[in-house]
């Protein structure tokens, strides 16, 4: 590995040559929100590079999010459930012979974990194993890079764009923040939903459930909000999505509450997409109505909005110091205020 360089010192131009490799490769090992969170960045590296960018990372996100990327995939799925391990440590079990075997003419590697993670558990042991490779990774306590980038206080989207302007500094980010690519038939599934609801009605799409306690707003404040935001806002319809069992269709105005809950997660995000407003919390959903441009509110306790919240889409946000601090009130006066600039 050579002497590290920081990207700060980084004349313009000056990492051209890498954009020639043969095969370059980015690292993936996070969370399907985190997926979200980096597509423009691979999208923007992806016509950067010469040749395809070898994509390490589990099948669910290449599948969702990634597949319009690169064609190469290297599945990390088998290694851990999802491709994300549970713990810091060494992960066990773990045949990086056989990976790094599988890298070995990989000459330019680009890790994307930007935070110490237990994904970096992964990435560690790869990297010690992959020789004569260019190595470019976020600044952390663990791993050694030969270009390290730093970590300014900024949205996460925007921290992991530094990735793409380390080639080209003109580089926006919202050049490349489009919504999720969803399937054909997948998108037409959607758009029958919504050609079903009412003519003249618009649809806002809930979002509640997390398997994150802490980020969890109670479900009898969910039914409240939907109540009173409904009683003023007859045109408005209510979807809702996620992998849970919340019962948000049981208050006053149940029956313009319609339940889409275990649906694929392309479906559920193309619900979304097709959406006139969100409410819900800190989640992937969140990130895909921000790339489809949807407006919305978003609910923050444990998180900040700051670096996990809308970047892209009209939005209001509700911080607190914790998810239960946050009022029905609150939140409405935000939903409305939405709603009528967005009218």
């Amino acid at each position: 590995m050579a002497d590290t360089l920081d990207s700060a010192g980084i004349e313009r131009g000056a990492l051209s040559h890498l954009l020639h490799a043969r095969r370059p490769a980015v690292c993936f090992a996070a969370k399907v929100g985190d997926s979200l969170l980096t597509l423009p960045t691979l999208r923007a590296l992806s016509e950067m590079f010469i040749a395809p960018l070898t994509l390490i990372c589990p099948r669910a996100a290449y599948e969702l999010c990634f597949r319009e990327v690169s064609p190469c995939l290297v599945d990390t799925t088998g290694h851990y459930p999802y491709g994300v391990p549970t713990s810091l440590g060494t992960p066990p079990n773990v045949d990086f012979a056989s990976l790094a075997s599988e890298l070995s003419d990989v000459d330019v590697l680009i890790n994307t974990v930007a935070f110490n993670l237990p994904s970096s558990a992964f990435v560690r042991p790869l990297l010690q194993r992959l020789a004569h490779t260019t190595t470019i990774g976020f600044k952390n306590d663990y791993e050694q890079y030969d270009i390290v980038v730093g970590k300014d206080p900024c949205h996460a989207a925007d921290l992991m764009f530094k990735l793409a302007r380390l080639f080209d500094p003109s580089a926006r980010i919202e050049t490349y923040a489009r919504p999720v690519p969803i399937p054909s038939a997948v998108q037409a599934k959607a758009r029958s939903i919504r050609a079903a609801v009412p003519a003249g009605a618009k649809v806002l799409v809930v979002h509640a459930d997390t398997d994150e306690t802490a980020k969890r707003w109670p479900v009898t404040s969910f039914i409240d909000l939907l109540d009173r935001f409904l009683s003023r806002h007859r045109d408005y319809v209510a979807w809702v999505v996620g992998m849970g069992h919340e019962g948000l269709n049981v208050g006053r105005e149940r029956d313009r509450v319609f339940p889409y809950l275990g649906l694929p997660l392309d479906l559920a995000m193309a619900l979304v997409a097709n959406a006139d407003l969100f409410v819900g919390i800190d989640s992937c959903m969140l990130h895909a109505a921000d790339l489809a441009r949807v407006p919305g509110v978003g609910l923050f306790g444990p998180t900040r909005s700051a670096a996990w919240g809308f970047r892209f889409a009209p939005h209001r946000h509700v911080d607190m110091r914790t998810i239960a601090d946050i009022t029905v009130e609150q939140t409405l006066t935000a939903m409305d205020d939405l709603a009528q600039e967005n009218a």
